[in-house]
Formats: structure tokens, sequence, C-alpha cells
């Protein structure tokens, strides 16, 4: 190594995860004096945006930021994937990820790990150190799981660490939203000073990372009283209680700053995505039928349907009457009961309600009488579905795409979606719009949503100060990019190796220069990972999806 990249390494990385965390809030929040902690750091660091994967959502970005990976590579597009074998969704968890995450290679490389609250890390990641899971635990038992001792310390001196998503609707009014705002405050607290008992445990940490999830639930609901753009709303006494809950943020910061100080630690700042005003959501299922793509079930299809639906909910009911306190769950049932479509005669479905309409082919493999049954009839229903999302225009205004970008994933990445389990079409919506799939009789093809005013935007945020980084703008740079970026701070700039990204500060270039990945690796099997989560683990993470606003 030589002196200057001697000069260059740090001993420690301390990472701050913000979700949804944006510019266009963070500046507006500085320079209001609500947040003088991140302020301080801000002058003292490069920073600059940072571009979200393809699609911008919470599992998937994380995954992309610890893994150096695009989704193509480490397989995570949503919280939920779909099953073709059951038909059913099921829910993400780290043993679906198919590449190894950072924090892996730092162990491995014999490095002491500490990960708090990082999504898509349940089960726990088996490392030297300490994880404690994030949203896609199914409780904090669950998420507490991976050390014994830790969790008995933060059970019994942090009772307001909790696993519980705050801001399920919009506040009703300013006192609601200042006791939102309280319980954030607290929350938030607790997270950085679990990172301080962490400390105490794990003392010769190398990489230590802190999420703050709420961020994002909480810019869902209370966009426009953060009064930040043209969809601000002006209103006193709800905009001080939005500026207290990011002051609770702030004040978060500050502590893991301190910590971060004491241990001689470089930090790194990073959001999975942006943010921005929302101003309704796609009904893709009613683009598809309109167009003749997907077919409205017959009359003895609906009775089929309905008596499927039956059967599952008489299911759940007897469930129910075992244990009072099972919640029902959408991952109980199959996409056949889901979705009213007439499945013999539609040539596919999107079952992703969130940042992206997502399409899976409906190949006769997969469903006896499926209309799919060969390579041509694939290829041209493909060619179907992408010409139509690429043309949908708003009824509003026809000038203005529903979508800025239809993917063809096999072309673009070079994989198989039915042998790897991925949508065959990736659609990104408008930026201020949303994507709803579930099906209703409404004619409209965007409709307003009052409970999501806020929604994601690829444009995220990354910070970094310490030894050889010289304050100012960051230009072009990934979320691929911040687990090399990591790693080269450590002097480990070896271990990014099989990443899709490169060191911001270095001179390599990325594999990929785009966001949405470059070629995936071809796996040799369907991935087959030994865990499953049991009915009562997925209805509990199927309801802090719909708190958060990804289920219906």
């Amino acid at each position: 190594m030589d002196h200057m990249a001697m000069q260059s390494k740090w001993n420690r990385v301390f990472i701050i995860g913000l979700d949804g965390a944006t510019w266009n809030v963070l500046n507006p929040m500085i320079e209001r004096g609500v947040m003088p902690n991140l302020a301080r750091l801000k002058a003292r660091a490069a920073h600059g945006d940072m571009l979200s994967c393809v699609p911008p959502v919470t599992s998937a970005a994380w995954t992309t930021m610890v893994t150096g990976n695009g989704p193509q590579r480490h397989g995570v597009y949503d919280h939920r994937r779909y099953d073709a074998e059951s038909r059913r969704m099921r829910v993400n968890h780290s043993g679906r990820v198919r590449v190894p995450t950072m924090f892996h290679k730092i162990s491995d490389a014999g490095g002491t790990v500490v990960s708090i609250n990082v999504p898509v890390t349940y089960p726990p990641l088996k490392i030297k150190g300490l994880v404690v899971s994030g949203l896609d635990a199914p409780h904090l038992e669950g998420a507490l799981s991976g050390n014994a001792e830790f969790a008995d310390a933060v059970r019994t001196s942090l009772p307001d660490y909790h696993h519980q998503v705050l801001w399920k609707k919009p506040p009703r009014d300013a006192e609601e939203f200042r006791r939102l705002a309280d319980e954030t405050r607290k929350l938030f607290a607790a997270r950085a000073e679990s990172a301080w008992i962490a400390d105490r445990m794990f003392a010769d940490w190398s990489v230590m990372m802190v999420q703050f999830q709420n961020l994002d639930p909480f810019q869902h609901r209370c966009w426009p009283w953060l009064n930040v753009d043209e969809a601000g709303i002006d209103d006193a006494p709800m905009n001080r209680a939005a500026e207290a809950a990011m002051n609770a943020l702030d004040s978060a910061i500050g502590r893991l700053l301190e910590l971060a100080e004491a241990r001689g630690a470089g930090v790194m700042v990073s959001s999975d995505h942006g943010f921005g005003p929302c101003n309704g959501r796609i009904a893709i299922h009613r683009i598809l039928m309109d167009k003749g793509l997907t077919k409205a079930p017959s009359t003895f299809g609906t009775i089929r349907r309905r008596r499927r639906q039956a059967m599952d909910h008489l299911r759940l009911w007897l469930e129910k009457q075992q244990d009072k306190e099972a919640r029902s769950a959408s991952f109980d049932l199959t996409v056949d009961a889901q979705f009213a479509i007439d499945w013999n005669r539609s040539l596919g479905f999107a079952p992703h309600q969130d940042t992206a309409a997502m399409i899976y082919l409906n190949r006769s493999w997969f469903r006896k009488g499926a209309p799919l049954t060969t390579p041509r009839q694939i290829d041209d229903a493909k060619v179907q579905f992408m010409q139509v999302l690429s043309e949908a225009a708003d009824p509003a205004d026809s000038s203005s795409k529903l979508f800025r970008e239809v993917i063809d994933m096999a072309a673009t990445h070079g994989v198989d979606p039915a042998r790897e389990g991925y949508p065959d079409v990736i659609a990104l919506p408008r930026k201020d719009l949303w994507v709803r799939t579930k099906i209703t009789g409404s004619p409209h093809w965007v409709e307003p949503d009052h409970d999501l005013p806020g929604t994601h935007r690829p444009e995220g945020i990354v910070m970094a100060a310490g030894p050889g980084i010289s304050p100012g703008q960051i230009a072009d740079c990934s979320l691929i990019d911040f687990a090399p970026t990591v790693l080269a701070r450590l002097g480990m700039p070896e271990l990014s190796t099989g990443m899709e990204g490169a060191d911001i500060f270095g001179t390599a270039i990325r594999q990929d220069p785009g966001h949405a990945g470059g070629k995936a690796e071809a796996q040799s099997a369907p991935h087959r990972p030994t865990f499953e989560y049991d009915e009562e683990e997925q209805r509990l993470i199927e309801q802090r999806l719909a708190d958060l606003g990804y289920l219906e």
C-alpha cells in the first residue's frame, strides 16, 4: 500500500442509513436550523446524490447498497417475491440474497461488524459481530434473535426500542402530529443508544451501521407539511410538528456522530432512495384489461374464484379459532384467488404494488391452461406488454406518459426471468406516481391516494467524512458504489471483486455505469434457501407492509 493510500485508510467506518432521505428535505431543514448535527457533518463531508436501483424500493435498495450489486444479481426486487410453484407471494429475506454482503466479506477477512435495523437481514446474518434485523423480521424478538446478551440489554435499558411502524396514516391534526413526532423522537433515540450498547459489547468493530426506517413512512404520510416544494402546505402547527420529527432524527444522528468521533471512525451516510410528492396511483390492471392483455373472468370463473376465496377464508377462520392473535394475510392466498382475472386468457399479471409495475407472463408450465405455451408466444406477449406500458398516457394529459422507463429483463440483464423467479418486464412510473395492483370497478387509470401524499424518487443522498476525503460535491455515483467505497476506505478494495460498483473516490470504473445494472451471472439452479417464514410470521410482516403503504 502506497503512502497516499495509507493516509486515506480508515480504521473504522460508521454508516448511518436514512431510509428515503433526500436533499430536497435535508437542505431546507438545515437552512431552517432544524438539523444542526447534519449541518456540521455536511460542512466537513463530501456529499451528493446517490442514484438508487431499479426498482427504487426499500428491500431491493438496501440489499443493493450492502452487496454492491443490482437486483438482477442479488435477486431481491421487492419486499415480496412471486413463487410460481405455489402461485403465492412470499416475503423476501436474507436467505434469498444470492451474493455475499460487504458484512460477510469483512467478517471473513477477520473484521467485526455491527448492523442495526438494516432491511433484508433476517434471519440474522452469520457473521463475526452483531446483526439486529430490520423490517423483514416478523417481530422484535426475531429482530433481536442474533445475540441474546444484546437483546437482554436492549429490553432492560431501552423500552422505546421497538419494531413498529409509527406513521400508518397522515395525522388528522396538530395534536396527533405532535404525539407521533414525540414517539418518533423516542424511537430514533433508542436506535442511536442501541449502537452505544453494541459498541460496549463489540469494541473491536470495523464497521457499524445503524438504519432509521421510520423516516420513510413519515415522508409517505406527511410530505406536504414538510413544506419544501410545490406540494407544501403552509400550516404553522403542522409544519412545526413535521420539523420536530426531523429534529428528532438529527438528535439521533448527533448521538451516533459522538460515538463515531469517540472511536476515531470515518462516517458515511446514505439513503436507499429519495422522495417527492405523490399525485396518485396507477391502476396497472385496469390498463392491462383495457388494452386486452389481461381478461376479466367469466361468470363461471368469478363463481369459481369466490369459492376458492371462501375456502381460503374458512381455513384462516379455523386457524384463528386456535390462535385468537392470528392475522389474516394475502400471503395465504394464491394469486389466482387474489386477482380477479381469467387465467386461461390473460397474458400476464402485475402482483407488486409500490414503486414499479412488474409483469410476470402467464406461462403454461406454471399454470395448467395458461395461454403462453411456446417461446414465440412468450416473446410476442412481452412485446405487447412493453408497447402498451411505453405508450400509456395520463388521461388528463395525453402528452404525459405514465411510465418513464420500461425494461425487458431478459434482454437488459441476460437472464431467464422464469427460471430465476424474476419479473419479465419492469415499468417504472412517472416520478410523481405510485403503482396499485388491486382490481376494482373503477374505470380510471390514475386515481389520487390521500393516504400517500409522498412517494419514492431515484435520487437519494450520500455523505462521507474521514481521512483522505475533501469536503465538496460528489458527482455520478450509484447505490451499487456504496459497498466498494466502504471496503476501499477500510483498505480492503480487493474484497469488492464481484461487485458491479466501484469506489466513489477511486479511479476504477464500475462494471455498469447505468442504474439498471449490468448482465447477471447465470445461476446454476433456481435459488432454494433453507429458511422460510411460517404462516404467522408472514402475517405479521404483511401487516407491517400494509402499515407502510405497500399493501392494501
